[in-house]
């Protein structure tokens, strides 16, 4: 639904050449002027011809339309009328009058609001209730008027709001400035399509609601079409009297207005009028559609709209279940209020020449921004209402002062630069903007508990905090994708026997990848020990010693250049080393293909020592400057079956993913990174195997060489379940092969014969099964590889200890398997 207000600025119109009256009017006394009454020259058949307002001097100039017979009337608020004598204006003649103004004040202040209702209001009426609309009726006129002289020059704001549905909060706002030579702000549609079409009009393009201005409420088919009754003041306005207005019964097939114009009992000056809009369906009268004016007199005595708005309900469709028992979980889809929007202005200063005649400051919002922690400082704060304009920094003080604010109720974000960096949400707050409100204190959120939010709980949960920064080029470019690690040293103890001339200690890491601004921040940095922050890139490597004694760190990273000598030639050389270096990165999944994040990763490189990284949120972790070679990695979470896993890492960077499962030990993933290239290593699989101890027995090359053997059967002819046979060839036969009596009676033995049911072991070499030789489905294991061809060697001896990607697991699986693995 699509909902408008129809408002139409309008600007003082240009004067046009025609007869004239000029005059002035005055008081009794002949000497003091009348600024701001109204004049009023009438035909002969009784119409206006003109009107116009006094000059604070009580002078006037009104241009008629033609020559001819011209009555004029003085109207002041407050005040009967004054009534001149009827004179004759010659075509293009201007005709001098001076007037004194003799009228009687009327007295509203113990008129009884229970006067009757009137459906024919007119000016000469008796009724209370006339007299009263005729003050307002003065002020109303006195708004569409101008003065003699220079113009008056208004600037106002013009809004439009979207209030959520209860019509509390502000969600959205839009606003515009205006400036105009002009004393009233908005002109409604003519009188006669609101006559006919009603005030709230529903086409193909949405909904239109109009507001009256002062010519809609003076017409005379607005007072055939409405009944008035004077209307008891409303809590604290006391000197306040109200004339109401509502349709006569013959419009209530058009959507029409009621409402009520407020008049000061004292000065009887009109100060508001209220409007709602009737005949609607019932879903959005629920929603009080409607509108209000107010007016204001400026001390030159020209009068003028300062204030004006217009409600209007938004709908939406909702969508409602129809409850238990209802077929199928039905649901039903209905109309619903989502919003209120509002539109409307508010004039903020009236000038004419160097003279300023009205000026409005509006509600001032005041608030003060506090902190606990250093790190959280309020200066420079940003403070913005959600869905508006309005924002500010905050000064040095923690201020905000924002002046002029459209009074409601809005939601107040606040953030700072070190919250926009970690990219925390804003801190939301509900503030009242309303004329006279104090000052309001917002706290900003504390340090730590900034770190909880941005960090995982665990990484941070004996006091460690986060380090941040960023990584650049020599002329400050942003580097992307550059490994930033921090480094630090713990466990220290001091061994070596008597003479404990020897220190060990764990190495901790933690790392991560800068974005694409260079962007980077590492959680789970400890506080107060030193910390190495490096950066390795193909263009070169750069370190900064640290000490984090805050929750929040920062440390920027910038690469050297790589050209001709000196200190740019040693760090080339360091650039090359890291590129002969691996670079790791670790990247742990639950076996749906989830992220695992806060997994303890303990690395083993081929040389140096043990290091221990912790996944982030994304399940991954950085290990850098790595020697080439096999890497072994220990992973361990709470609720995950630990263990190990073992790769072959090559210079550059490497991913390796692992696999953690509840029951099973840790599996390196089907493909890996290696070198910038996609790599399956035959070997890995064998030394995670053996890390975990998945085999009955596994043999590396080093035992090989051990034990030196002439033939690679040898190696295993004492691995328990398995026995070697020799006849004629070489075979792995099962332990649990029987043979068959004549008798039928089944007993164990070793003997080949006619009787025996033999149970062998498959051979695989390079994960490649080797076909058996003739009809006992054994292999000869004379055709292994040689010894000092072979990288390890695994025995798998039943089938539920065969891997699944081998065949294993069931019980009609082979009996065991041999796997061979070639250097």
């Amino acid at each position: 639904m699509v909902v408008a207000a129809m408002i139409v600025l309008v600007a003082a119109a240009s004067p046009v050449t025609a007869q004239i009256i000029r005059g002035s009017v005055f008081l009794p006394d002949g000497a003091t002027p009348v600024a701001g009454a109204i004049v009023l020259a009438q035909d002969e058949s009784g119409g206006t011809a003109g009107r116009v307002l006094t000059s604070p001097r009580g002078e006037f100039t009104l241009r008629l339309p033609a020559a001819g017979r011209y009555g004029l009337t003085v109207m002041r608020i407050g005040f009967r009328p004054t009534v001149i004598p009827s004179r004759i204006v010659a075509a293009g003649a201007v005709d001098t009058v001076r007037v004194v103004f003799v009228g009687e004040p009327v007295t509203l202040s113990g008129m009884n609001v229970r006067d009757r209702e009137s459906c024919r209001i007119r000016a000469d009426s008796g009724l209370a209730v006339a007299r009263v609309w005729e003050e307002a009726r003065k002020a109303m006129l006195s708004s569409q008027l101008s003065a003699e002289g220079a113009p008056l020059l208004a600037e106002w704001i013009e809004y439009d709001r979207t209030l959520d549905s209860d019509a509390r909060y502000v969600r959205q706002q839009k606003i515009r400035t205006t400036k105009n030579p002009t004393n009233h702000a908005f002109r409604s549609a003519p009188v006669a399509l609101l006559d006919t079409a009603g005030y709230v009009v529903t086409d193909a393009t949405g909904t239109t609601y109009y507001l009256p201005d002062a010519e809609v409420l003076l017409s005379p088919s607005f007072a055939a079409s409405h009944c008035f009754r004077l209307q008891a003041p409303p809590n604290g306005g006391a000197n306040l009297i109200g004339v109401a207005f509502s349709p006569t019964g013959n419009r209530k097939d058009l959507r029409e207005i009621e409402g009520t114009a407020w008049v000061n009992r004292e000065t009887a000056e009109l100060k508001s009028l209220e409007i709602r809009y009737t005949n609607l369906p019932e879903m959005l009268e629920a929603a009080h559609p409607g509108g209000s004016v107010e007016f204001l007199r400026l001390n030159d005595g020209n009068w003028l709209i300062n204030r004006w708005n217009v409600r209007m309900p938004q709908l939406g469709v909702t969508t409602r279940s129809s409850g238990i028992g209802a077929p199928s979980g039905r649901s039903t889809s209905a109309a619903a209020i989502r919003g209120t929007q509002v539109t409307g202005g508010e004039v903020n200063r009236v000038s004419r020449r160097d003279s300023t005649f009205y000026e409005w400051h509006g509600p001032r919002l005041r608030v003060l921004l506090r902190s606990n922690d250093s790190i959280m400082r309020p200066a420079g704060a940003k403070f913005e209402l959600d869905g508006t304009d309005y924002a500010q920094r905050a000064n040095i003080d923690g201020q905000v002062d924002m002046s002029p604010v459209l009074a409601g109720r809005y939601k107040a974000k606040i953030h700072t630069a070190l919250m926009d960096s970690l990219g925390m949400p804003p801190v939301e707050q509900d503030v009242d903007v309303r004329d006279g409100s104090g000052v309001d204190t917002l706290r900003l959120p504390r340090a730590r508990d900034l770190l909880t939010t941005v960090c995982p709980r665990d990484s941070v949960k004996n006091g460690e905090g986060m380090l941040r920064g960023r990584v650049v080029d020599e002329k400050g470019g942003a580097l992307r994708q550059a490994a930033v690690v921090v480094t630090w040293q713990t466990n220290f103890a001091i061994v070596g026997g008597v003479r404990g001339d020897q220190v060990n200690h764990t190495e901790k890491t933690i790392g991560g990848l800068s974005d694409n601004a260079g962007g980077w921040r590492l959680c789970g940095v400890p506080r107060n020990i030193p910390v190495v922050v490096s950066v390795a890139t193909d263009a070169g490597s750069a370190a900064r010693g640290a000490t984090l004694t805050e929750d929040f760190g920062a440390v920027d990273l910038q690469l050297g250049s790589n050209s001709a000598s000196g200190t740019e030639k040693a760090l080339a050389s360091i650039g090359a080393a890291a590129r002969r270096s691996a670079l790791v990165e670790v990247a742990v999944f639950n076996l749906a293909g989830a992220p695992v994040p806060e997994v303890t990763v303990d690395v083993q490189p081929p040389t140096g020592p043990t290091r221990t990284v912790v996944t982030g949120a994304t399940g991954r972790a950085l290990i850098p400057e790595i020697a080439p070679g096999v890497l072994k990695l220990r992973a361990r979470r709470v609720g995950f079956k630990e263990g190990q896993v073992a790769v072959t890492v090559e210079g550059g960077r490497n991913t390796v993913p692992i696999i953690l499962g509840q029951n099973a030990a840790p599996a390196l993933d089907t493909m890996r990174v290696v070198g910038g290239r996609k790599t399956v290593d035959r070997l890995d699989g064998f030394e995670t195997r053996r890390l975990n101890r998945q085999a009955t027995r596994s043999y590396t090359r080093e035992d090989i060489v051990k034990r030196n053997p002439t033939a690679m059967w040898q190696m295993i002819t004492n691995v328990p379940a398995l026995k070697i046979v020799d006849s004629g060839m070489v075979t792995a036969q099962s332990t649990r092969s029987v043979a068959s009596t004549p008798n039928g009676q089944m007993t164990a033995s070793g003997v080949k014969d006619n009787w025996v049911s033999a149970c062998y072991f498959a051979v695989m070499v390079d994960g490649q099964m080797l076909t058996p030789s003739g009809n006992d489905k054994a292999v000869d294991l004379r055709l292994l590889p040689p010894p000092e061809e072979v990288h390890g060697l695994e025995v798998f001896s039943g089938p539920s200890s065969i891997p699944p990607q081998f065949g294993g697991v069931g019980v009609d699986k082979w009996c065991g398997l041999i796997a061979v693995w070639t250097r």
